[in-house]
């Protein structure tokens, strides 16, 4: 019988957040003010409430690999300091099976002035290990880490990168249930990335229940079979991982309102094979693809050269296009007023399937720098899908035998 891990229902956490009067020491709502004394009992009439997590939920079952992905200030460093016991909601519940291993922040559960070793039992005694148990996986949580020199020395003096590699360590070493990792594991360098999440898939085929937050989109969608895409502290989509990244990579295309505007972003048309952007890009794998990108710069703009970027992307992130004219030695350059930029592709080469393409602009100055992207579109190349590679090359098959070799 399928054991649950972890189940959410209606889980929700709001925060008070103060007006500017309260807070401000000049307007008499400052630390020593007042309403700040009467804090405890009588919040400030003016201030507002904040939902960083509404209404979720979804349940999770032991074993599984599931990503949480989502702009920042979307709500998942709330949700995992929820499921951690970090932090209690204002409404609903979630309920967890078994030891739960966070690793949410540099330095979460460390104490300053304790050495790394102290800090290794510590951090077992509060998950209620015994102190044999931990001694008996020490060396496996100092060789992992790789501090072995440090390890008695104040964890107030490691780098980030020291306090991520023995706090990922202590996490994923003392066998727990349930692993809950944030974004932590971008402290770390490359090679310390890759082997923490080769431990993660050891652990997972053990039966430990990962919990992964990461904008490594690559990394997630090889580890992961499963992904949550939040959106201001709403669950938006709950599915295949491949899937929830298309959505959270289009989420990113849109501005979170409507009044933010694109800093360095001039006015500017796409076409793509005649065709405004605004309808569905849509072509045979080896079909040619035309695109023009005319820019409307304001009359005072100066000219300058710049780098231009095509991206076609697949939906989990990988790129399967990226095309830049100072590889081969192409000028481009705007100048005040429209200026039509072209990118002309002969062969596609792609295998049927949705795509999202996009152009970037760029300019290295230090003096005035400018980059800017266009929407991202999505380019559905159509066919038999039934290719596992991206690129679909003019090609055929033959045969020789012995007589034609001859």
């Amino acid at each position: 019988m399928t054991q649950t891990a972890i189940v959410a229902a209606g889980l929700s956490k709001r925060y008070y957040i103060p007006s500017p009067q309260a807070a401000d020491p000049s307007a008499g709502g400052g630390f020593d003010s007042p309403a700040r004394r009467r804090w405890g009992r009588h919040r400030a009439p003016s201030g507002t409430w904040i939902d960083a997590v509404s209404d979720l939920n979804f349940d999770i079952v032991a074993g599984e690999a599931v990503g949480l992905i989502g702009r920042n200030g979307a709500g998942k460093s709330t949700l995992l300091k929820l499921l951690s016991r970090v932090t209690r909601p204002t409404a609903g519940h979630a309920d967890v099976y078994g030891r739960v291993g966070a690793l949410l922040e540099v330095g979460t559960g460390f104490h300053p002035e304790l050495t790394g070793r102290e800090n290794t039992f510590l951090s077992g005694a509060i998950l209620g290990m015994s102190r044999r148990d931990i001694s008996t996986r020490f060396d496996e949580i100092v060789a992992f880490a790789e501090i072995a020199p440090f390890i008695d020395m104040p964890v107030k003096h490691y780098s980030s990168g020291m306090y991520a590699r023995l706090g990922f360590a202590v996490a994923a070493f003392l066998k727990p249930a349930i692993l809950i990792v944030d974004e932590i594991l971008a402290v770390g360098d490359l090679g310390f990335q890759a082997k923490c999440l080769a431990h993660m898939r050891g652990l997972s085929r053990d039966g430990t229940t990962v919990l992964f937050v990461s904008h490594n989109l690559l990394g997630m969608a090889d580890f992961c079979p499963r992904a949550m895409v939040m959106g201001a502290g709403c669950l938006v989509f709950d599915g295949p991982t491949t899937e929830a990244i298309g959505i959270y990579r289009r989420m990113l295309a849109v501005p979170r309102t409507a009044e933010t505007p694109v800093v360095g972003r001039p006015s500017h048309e796409l076409t793509i094979n005649g065709r405004p952007a605004e309808e569905p890009i849509e072509c045979q794998s080896n079909d040619a693809l035309h695109v023009e990108l005319v820019v409307d710069q304001p009359g005072y703009a100066p000219p300058a050269d710049v780098e231009l970027n095509l991206v076609i992307e697949t939906l989990d992130g990988r790129k399967a296009i990226h095309l830049r004219n100072d590889l081969d030695g192409t000028v481009l350059r705007l100048g005040s007023g429209r200026t039509t930029l072209t990118i002309d592709i002969d062969d596609l080469a792609l295998v049927p399937g949705t795509y999202t393409l996009w152009l970037r602009v760029v300019r290295l100055h230090v003096a005035s720098p400018v980059i800017w992207d266009t929407e991202r579109l999505p380019l559905v190349v159509v066919g038999d899908q039934r290719w596992e590679s991206i690129v679909q090359p003019r090609y055929r098959f033959g045969q020789l035998d012995g007589a034609d070799r001859d």
